[in-house]
């Protein structure tokens, strides 16, 4: 059954000179809660000529159908997909192949596919074969001549020189935005008009690119340097953003939210405005009661943390450096703020990794529990350390499963003894496809 959005935006086929295929390839809920997403729909249907239309994975072997049409992939001029993650990658090729369009470039005469998002950033060549055109980097610098290469030059056979255009055996250079606050944030954003989490939110990006240097992060490099939008443009985009996507939840996008220079000034803006919000994961040196108080009021009963590791000595050499006693701290006062349930997120194949390092979780969620939590209110969540493209970790041999398996044990016995049952960790098989 079709699901009714906010925003939506109709054109006629026969009344534009280019057909858009806006593809996602994940299922809906997922892609709606991107902001990427939402951007892309509201700038590439901004000119009269261009029309775009969205498309997600609904599963193997079935075709993709427009949302706002129903029409399939191929009756479009150019499918661009936003590549999030190397699983995306089957799911694009079944895309593709259940549309009943040629996988590979060579191939293919229409229609024109391009790729983009941090994954495609990150490292074009496994999809090389299959995609025309890359976009490297962050999409707003190049949208304009990109357009214009669609609608007035044979983009198939010409070679673009514009930069962070990508085609195979061609170079160019990452581009991105270099002052958000003269980046058009979406505001008329298109989403669902009942259901959970992001998908109804209003997606408000406050900043862009973390400083931090995390060593395995591929987000820290891919999205650098570091930018805010300041307090002045996040209200304009807040003021005309919630009356015209007719919302009244703001979810905060950033990958490091909480180094923002203002962001106590924006969290009482919202508390003020009368709006819930919600934060990302949060940072732990940067967090402080009266923060923990703002979260709480805003509507958040739950947190997410990323240690990464319970171990001091390990967190040097990812180069995530805080001490435990700053975590200790920062969940007594989220638990005097109000805040109920925690998520803590852990990786396992760190270099120089030990049983002795995995055995310190024991004391590490004592602590966690002396802070307040109660274990049934904890959430733990494992994932194998995944070698990322242009990230210092890169060459790095990934964990074999055997010992993926046996540190995942240790971990799942340890919380167990503690009463915390609600432990998951990434099946092994996908994490090496991401890596």
């Amino acid at each position: 059954m079709q699901t009714e959005e906010i925003n939506v935006v109709l054109k006629d086929h026969r009344k534009v000179k280019l057909r858009f295929a806006l593809a996602y390839p994940n299922i809906y809920t997922v892609g709606i809660s991107n902001l990427g997403i939402r951007l892309l729909y509201e700038l590439l249907n901004k000119p009269d000529e261009v029309l775009c239309e969205r498309f997600f994975f609904s599963g193997y072997g079935i075709q993709p159908r427009s949302l706002e049409s129903g029409l399939p992939l191929s009756s479009f001029d150019v499918v661009g997909f936003s590549l999030q993650h190397e699983m995306d990658y089957l799911r694009m090729l079944d895309m593709l192949s259940t549309s009943n369009i040629p996988l590979k470039s060579e191939e293919r005469s229409r229609p024109l596919v391009i790729a983009g998002g941090p994954a495609a950033s990150s490292n074009p060549m496994p999809l090389s074969p299959f995609v025309d055109i890359f976009v490297i980097g962050e999409v707003e610098p190049i949208l304009t001549p990109l357009l214009d290469l669609l609608l007035y030059e044979d983009a198939k056979t010409s070679v673009p020189s514009i930069p962070g255009l990508y085609r195979p055996k061609h170079p160019t250079k990452r581009v991105y935005v270099e002052d958000l606050n003269n980046a058009y944030h979406a505001i008329r954003q298109v989403h669902p008009k009942a259901g959970e989490g992001l998908s109804t939110s209003f997606l408000l990006e406050v900043s862009r690119g973390c400083s931090k240097g995390c060593r395995f992060c591929l987000e820290c490099f891919l999205y650098s340097p570091r930018r805010e939008r300041s307090f002045s443009t996040i209200k304009q985009v807040l003021e005309y953003g919630i009356r015209l996507s007719r919302v009244t939840k703001v979810s905060c996008i950033s990958s490091a939210f909480f180094e923002h220079s203002e962001l106590k000034d924006i969290l009482s803006h919202l508390m003020e405005s009368g709006i819930s919000f919600s934060t990302p994961s949060i940072r732990i040196s940067d967090a402080d009661e009266e923060l923990m108080q703002l979260i709480a009021s805003g509507g958040q009963h739950s947190i997410t943390i990323a240690p990464e590791t319970p171990s001091e000595r390990l967190r040097q050499i990812i180069n995530k450096k805080f001490h435990n006693d700053q975590m200790y701290n920062l969940l007594m006062n989220a638990r005097r703020s109000g805040i109920r349930s925690l998520k803590l997120y852990f990786m396992v194949g760190i270099p120089g990794e030990s049983d002795s390092d995995l055995n310190d979780l024991e004391p590490f969620l004592s602590k966690v529990i002396s802070s307040g939590f109660r274990p049934s209110s904890i959430h733990i969540s494992i994932n194998p350390l995944i070698p990322k493209s242009n990230t210092p970790f890169q060459w790095l041999p990934m964990i074999t499963k055997e010992d993926y398996d046996r540190r995942v044990s240790i971990f799942r016995s340890i919380a167990r003894r503690l009463g915390v049952r609600r432990v998951e960790a990434l099946d092994y098989r996908w994490g090496a496809i991401q890596a």
